[in-house]
């Protein structure tokens, strides 16, 4: 385990190291999903990384994060190594869209954390998701404005968790059986490589923050809290740059990434 690494992960995020339990965990998934941004900016560039758990790391500490195999990969390494009894799970969000023959029907990594007085669901690849982990118990759970529900999938073994109706997606189902990294493989080379995926559509960056959800989708800016959304478009290149290094992004090449965010966003306006 790379000391140095973790060290600089929770530096990252702001918080300091301490023994497993329900409170710290909650203090690292709230600190995560604001301070890591949920982004497809390697993607984009054409320059995608792997998800392997020390390469996903660095990316979330040089500032260029990553999307749900990679921000989950890299946050349950974190967890193992700070004492966490982890698993991971393969789950489906519906809304990403068919694209070819090739489209995978496994589209999400999620995470359940043991042996902590109960098990905990964790995901902080969700984008727009939960600001706090869940128990992994059948109820309704309120996070600032938003209301999620967890619940036993009715066909097979598994959980789905239901989002806010506010939210991006309707949902996010998984299975309880535990599986490997290598099982993620396949979809991740699809997701961010294939021509017609979605993740290569525009640039997205999207921050949880404890009261609301920061959301750049090309150059749309998009903040929804209790109030409901507000929009606007940020058609100056400087305040589009500044406004993605707000979210989290590190401010290295993103101006030359602005005329392509622009004209790809332009049927979002």
């Amino acid at each position: 385990m790379d000391g140095g690494l973790v060290d600089a992960y929770l530096r990252r995020l702001g918080v300091t190291g301490a023994a497993p339990s329900p409170q710290f965990l909650a203090r690292l998934h709230a600190a995560h999903v604001e301070r890591a941004t949920y982004t497809n900016l390697q993607i984009i560039r054409s320059a995608p990384v792997g998800i392997e758990p020390v390469e996903a790391a660095r990316e979330i500490v040089e500032g260029r994060h990553g999307y749900c195999f990679q921000l989950n990969s890299a946050f349950a390494w974190l967890l193992e190594a700070l004492g966490f009894t982890v698993t991971l799970h393969s789950g489906l969000v519906p809304h990403v869209p068919k694209y070819g023959q090739d489209s995978p029907a496994l589209t999400h990594l999620t995470i359940l954390v043991h042996d902590l007085d109960g098990t905990w669901f964790v995901d902080v690849g969700l984008g727009d998701g939960m600001s706090e982990p869940l128990p992994l118990r059948a109820g309704s759970y309120r996070q600032g404005p938003f209301e999620y529900r967890l619940e036993p999938t009715p066909t097979v073994d598994g959980w789905r968790f239901v989002h806010d109706p506010r939210g991006s997606f309707a949902y996010m189902q998984f299975s309880t059986a535990p599986v490997g990294l290598a099982d993620f493989y396949p979809a991740h080379r699809q997701l961010s490589g294939a021509a017609g995926s979605p993740y290569k559509k525009y640039l997205l960056a999207q921050s949880r923050r404890p009261d609301r959800v920061e959301t750049m989708r090309g150059c749309v800016f998009t903040v929804l809290g209790a109030d409901g959304p507000t929009r606007r478009v940020i058609d100056d290149p400087e305040s589009w740059r500044a406004t993605l290094v707000e979210l989290g992004l590190a401010d290295d090449g993103l101006l030359d990434l602005w005329p392509d965010a622009r004209a790809a966003s332009l049927h979002l306006w």
